[in-house]
């Protein structure tokens, strides 16, 4: 596997996420057609995260904390401040991970081919559209009031032997994702302070450019 590919891989991991190319129907489309008319409508959504990351047979799990904001039609801006800084810019045709100013990992889709399904899912995630994710995912689900849940399986075998499951969990906007590994690692990404706006700000739109 090329070096590119395991970095790709890597960074997946790091997020609790991975992609595979196998699409499937969505098993009730009532369900998710309920779900996502509760979601924001709003182009731009930005806020804090946590992430804890408990490995199996590890008694202490691994935190980061940081901000993100999320430009449908752009891009996820995805910023650890602790335990180090660093910044994860990902459009539809990159993935460009910095330390500062320095370039860590650069990702193009003209070269990597699974940069365009790396980036489709990572927007789907976090910009809420559930819908494509259910392309790809079995699924249940409920909803509560204002609250809802769902859970995803993978339909691929071999996937299915690297990842458990994966939850999602909102209201207007999704404030908690959890995937269990098949090894017994889970990690969740719990989101705070979440605004949604029509547009970027001037230093927002800086970072795209």
């Amino acid at each position: 596997m090329k070096n590119s590919m395991k970095q790709a891989f890597a960074l997946l991991a790091w997020f609790g996420l991975c992609w595979f190319a196998v699409p499937a129907q969505a098993a009730d489309p009532a369900l998710l057609n309920a779900i996502q008319s509760r979601l924001s409508i709003d182009t731009v959504i930005r806020g804090d995260f946590t992430q804890t990351r408990q490995l199996a047979g590890i008694k202490k799990p691994l935190l980061a904390n940081g901000v993100f904001t999320v430009e449908k039609t752009q891009g996820v801006l995805w910023r650890t401040l602790t335990p180090f800084p660093q910044t994860t810019r990902i459009t539809q045709g990159e993935i460009l991970q910095k330390d500062g100013d320095r370039v860590l990992m650069t990702l193009r889709a003209d070269r990597e081919p699974a940069v365009n399904a790396i980036s489709r899912v990572l927007f789907s995630l976090f910009a809420g559209d559930i819908s494509a994710l259910a392309e790809y995912f079995d699924y249940s689900g409920q909803i509560k009031g204002d609250a809802w849940q769902l859970s995803f399986t993978p339909r691929e075998a071999g996937l299915r032997a690297v990842i458990g499951s994966l939850s999602l969990e909102g209201d207007n906007v999704v404030r908690q994702v959890t995937l269990a590994s098949a090894a017994g690692d889970v990690t969740r990404i719990a989101f705070s302070n979440v605004a949604t706006a029509a547009a970027l700000t001037a230093d927002e739109r800086a970072q795209f450019e």
